[in-house]
């Protein structure tokens, strides 16, 4: 019977560690697709937040239940316009019409001018900067160099 009593390397030593614990590790990872499903024409019929019937945007528009846009007329999409003539990221977040669904404790919040729950991160034709937007992301981008 041979014994080998040659001490491992450096090298074998962090090899085997790294192994087990990837071995160890794999039992802890979700194999489960977590991206949300992309959301369908349905979703534009997002109701309207409890208490938003006459909301107040950010700037201070109150919206007239009255006097709101279908979501198919002011070409409603579920993301951000990345296009547009501003040179910023146009969505409802930055948008003057916006009224926060945090402000109504509500996932999904309000429009002054289009009807139905909107979302933060959707856009519209009507979108229009609100005060200060162009300052703020100057001041953004000169803190980022």
């Amino acid at each position: 019977m041979d014994n080998n009593n040659t001490p491992l390397s450096r090298r074998q030593l962090l090899g085997a560690t790294g192994s087990l614990s990837l071995v160890g590790l794999a039992g802890c990872i979700e194999t489960t697709n977590s991206v949300a499903p992309p959301r369908t024409i349905d979703d534009r019929d997002a109701p309207l937040p409890d208490g938003a019937e006459e909301c107040v945007s950010t700037m201070g528009e109150e919206r007239d239940p009255d006097n709101v846009s279908a979501k198919d007329d002011v070409d409603y999409q579920f993301s951000p316009n990345y296009v547009g003539g501003s040179g910023f990221m146009e969505m409802c977040a930055n948008c003057r019409f916006f009224c926060t669904g945090a402000s109504l404790n509500a996932e999904v919040g309000a429009c002054t001018v289009v009807e139905g729950g909107v979302r933060s991160q959707d856009w519209c034709a009507l979108w229009q900067p609100v005060d200060g937007l162009e300052e703020r992301e100057r001041s953004r981008a000169r803190h980022s160099e």
